[in-house]
Order: structure tokens, then sequence, then C-alpha cells
């Protein structure tokens, strides 16, 4: 079932059904004529990594018994509940990774599902757990209401962290969507979900900017009122929204979106910068928090282009090898000093979440990306890769100083390698005009040796290889697609369908 083309490797369609995923075979893409490759990459441990995150994880999580579209966010189906689904950051990683991989109709079937569970005012779960509906869950003393219809909204930890993440996750769906298909049609049928969701965001958000809701993704150790990560991820959502509104015509929506984006990040530039870094959060009574070194409030400014230049310039070269964010090895840790959180952090008794997450390790490489630094991403990516290897290609929910814990068989880290080797290492961003956009991130010697990857996607095919400063391959597909090429300088192309290629860039 494997050909080779320029050094990738082939899962094309055959007579593959579903049935077949659950058995583990590699397979295709759930959309027709949609197949996926293993990416051509001169480094042997990141092209195998990348097939096991794919095969082993991250589509063998997708289990079509439950419903149609249907996934679990543990390889094995278990972990954090059989049936259970999480339509918040999970839901977003797994949805990424799941397109790059083909899966488009499993994804929309997904979406469709999480969509039946979106409250009027806008609101959604952050997990829909089905055989507890009607219930309560947590632990003793710690607990909170399930809705009659599976869904949780109010987290059961004090201070309810975690309520700005449903919504920019259904945004940033909906985006990666739209960019895949480029199905007009179907996001119109999705704009007055996607604009309700941005409403709800917009009611966490205080007139002077300030995005509420606790931690975007951290529960323990809380942060309270709103933290460095909520920010950048609210503006990525209200301008994602404000672009998806524009795509169908809404001019009045687009600007409402973006001046709500540009509100939510003066305030985060102006009050969340402390004079060498960006605070971590800030707490209802003890302010602004930075006592716990650079934190992955630093690594999510300069992912999403938040901090402006001399805050950048000054905030780059302390994070940029600090070695302090790797816990037990591992990329990347919440803060270089989690050993000084007090008491008065948690607001409940564990510390689950002092911890490297592949959460947190995707903002590190989006923010690398963006800086350029070749060298640093591709590190990063070789040491989750390597603490893969060892573990049989799985990867554990969380890890510390003496190594994985939480979840076994998670898919957070293969989803993001999967997401990171295709938008930082090869660059690859597909525009919503359909312009393909090429910006590699890699080191001179995989532009020496030759790299490249074949995308399928609309029913077309685009397949390439770059190396030693020229850009070579075919494309075949219903009209003409621009492509454009950023490394060192800029080439713009317009490929004909049926074209070869072989230019310099």
């Amino acid at each position: 079932m494997c050909v080779v083309f320029s050094g990738m490797r082939s899962h094309a369609p055959t007579a593959i059904t579903r049935r077949d995923l659950l058995g583990g075979l590699m397979v295709s893409g759930a959309a027709a004529g949609e197949s996926w490759l293993t990416p051509e990459l001169p480094d042997p441990l990141i092209v195998e990594a990348y097939e096991n995150a794919a095969r082993q994880n991250v589509l063998a999580a997708v289990n079509p018994r439950v419903f149609d579209g249907y996934w679990s966010v543990c390889a094995d189906g278990r972990g954090f509940g059989y049936g259970n689904t999480y339509p918040s950051l999970d839901g977003h990683q797994m949805t990424d990774a799941l397109l790059w991989l083909g899966q488009v109709e499993t994804v929309q079937a997904n979406w469709a599902y999480v969509l039946t569970f979106q409250r009027a005012d806008g609101n959604l779960p952050l997990a829909i757990l089905p055989a507890q509906a009607g219930k309560t869950v947590g632990p003793a003393g710690y607990t909170a209401a399930i809705d009659a219809n599976g869904g949780l909204y109010r987290h059961w930890v004090p201070g309810n962290p975690l309520a700005a993440l449903a919504a920019p996750t259904l945004i940033q769906n909906a985006d990666a969507i739209y960019r895949r298909t480029l199905d007009d049609s179907w996001l119109r049928a999705q704009m007055s979900a996607i604009q309700r969701a941005a409403q709800f965001l917009a009611t966490l958000t205080t007139a002077e900017g300030a995005v509420r809701g606790g931690g975007y993704y951290v529960e323990r150790p809380t942060r309270l009122d709103c933290d460095g990560v909520t920010q950048p991820h609210a503006v990525d959502a209200f301008r994602k929204a404000a672009a998806l509104s524009r795509a169908v015509g809404d001019a009045e929506q687009n600007t409402v979106l973006e001046a709500q984006a540009d509100r939510i990040r003066r305030h985060f530039v102006r009050n969340f910068w402390r004079g060498d870094r960006f605070a971590e959060y800030r707490h209802p009574q003890h302010g602004y928090i930075t006592a716990h070194g650079y934190s992955d409030s630093d690594w999510a400014a300069l992912a999403f282009g938040m901090a402006a230049k001399e805050q950048a310039d000054r905030l780059w070269p302390a994070i940029r090898n600090e070695q302090k964010f790797n816990y037990g090895g591992m990329p990347t840790g919440i803060a270089t000093e989690p050993e000084k959180y007090e008491a008065w952090e948690f607001s409940y008794p564990d510390r689950m979440d002092l911890a490297a997450m592949g959460r947190v390790w995707y903002l590190e490489c989006a923010a690398r990306a963006r800086m350029g630094d070749a060298d640093g991403l591709l590190a990063s990516v070789r040491r989750v890769c390597e603490v893969g290897r060892a573990n049989g290609y799985y990867w554990r929910e969380r890890y510390g100083a003496k190594g994985g814990y939480g979840a076994e068989k998670y898919c957070e880290y293969p989803a993001n390698l999967i997401r990171i080797v295709h938008r930082f290492l090869l660059g690859t961003e597909l525009g919503l005009d359909g312009t393909v956009a090429l910006a590699p991130v890699v080191p001179g010697e995989f532009a020496k040796r030759g790299f490249g990857q074949r995308l399928n996607w609309r029913g077309r095919v685009l397949e390439y290889r770059i190396r030693q400063g020229r850009i070579s391959g075919s494309y075949t597909g219903p009209a003409p697609q621009k492509l454009m090429v950023r490394m060192g300088g800029e080439r713009a192309l317009t490929l004909r369908p049926g074209a070869r290629f072989d230019v310099k860039i």
C-alpha cells in the first residue's frame, strides 16, 4: 500500500473502510479521493515519529462506532472516558491534525455534533459526557453539574477556569475547515454559530479589553481572573471570526470583530508587559503575577505576534535558549521557576498542570517559527520525537521533572507534532483566497538535502520538493493554483492544471 514519491511514503485510498481504520491500518482521509503522505524530511527520526503520531495515535483515536465523526483524545479510545468529546482545546488540536491527514468529512461530522450543544448565548461545553448526563461529577468538595444533554459548561475546579476556551476553539476550527475546503455554502450555514461564539467571548471581555475566564488551558494552578495565554488566543479568535465574516460579505461584523481584537491587543501590550516579560496572569487580589520566571504567556505573545517590536526585541533573547522550560528534558513547561508557586495560587489541592504540555509546546514552536529560529524549532521537535520513540511512540498527558504522568496514549503531543511539521517546519498556509503559501523554517542542512510534501485538498494535488534554492514538483486540479514561496526571498507562481515545474526561489 506504500509507494515512493521523492522520498515521501504514500498512504492512498484503496478499498479501505472505516473498519480498517479501527484495525490500525494507515489509511486515507475520509473525504473521497483524499490521502495523506508522510512529508519528505531529511531527518529519519522526525519522519518515523510523524508516521506513528498519525497512524498509531491521531487516526487510531477516530471511532465511528460511537458516532460518525467521533474521536477520542487518547489513542486507546478510553482515556478520559469512552464516547466522551472535548470541544475545547483538545477539539482544535485534533481537528487541525486530522485535516492535515485528509480527514475532512470526519472533522465536519464532529463539528456538526458539537454545534448541537451550543447554547443560545454562544456558550459551548468544555466536555460532552453522554453517560454522565444529568449527574454531578468531580471529587468530593469539588463538583460540577452535567447538563441533561451531557454537556459540562462549568468547570468543577473553583473559579471556573477554562471559561474562555471553548468559544475560541470553535472559531479556530471553523477557520481551519474553511481554509481546507473553501466551501462558501458550508461557511454561510455556520456563520450564526461562529458569531454567537464570538459574542460569548465578548461577554468575558471588560470595557478596557481584558478577557476573563481564568487560565486558558490551565486548571491547577487556577490562574483566576485572566491569564496571558487567553489574551493572544482571544485576539486570534476575533481576527479569524472577522475574516470569516468578511468572506461571506458581512462587512459590519468584520469591523466589529476586528475592533474587539485590537482593543484586547492594546490592553495586553500595555498592561501585561512588566518591563522584561509578560505577566503570566492577573489575580483578582494579587494583581499581575510574574513570580515564576518566564512563562507560556511569553511564548503566546510571540507566537501570535502580540508583542510590540521593542518588547519582542527584549524578550526573545531571554527565552530563546532558556532550558528551564524543558521539564525533565521535555518541552514545554508553563514557567521557568515552577517551584515558586504558592498555596494561594491553587483553588484545588493537586498541582497537575505544573508541567510540560503539548499545548505549550505548540506555542513555543509557533514563536520560534515567527522569529525565524530554525535550529531551535528543529531541536524542540526532535526532543519530542525522541521521548515518543523511547515510549513506543506514545506520549503522556503531562511531563514533569520525574517524567510523564496523567493519561497514557494521550493525543496532544502527536496531534501537535503533525501540526508543527506542516505549519512551522514546512510553513504551509492555505489562504482564505485559495493561495497556498510556503514559508519553511528549516536549517540549512534541510535546504541542502531537500524536503517537501504532497498537499491534497479540494480535488487538487500539489507535490513539491525544495532543494538548493529551487522548488520542483507537479500540480493537478480543476483550475490554476496560486503558489507563494517565501524562503529568503519571495516567489509567486501560478500553476496550471497538469503542470510540472522546476524554478529558482
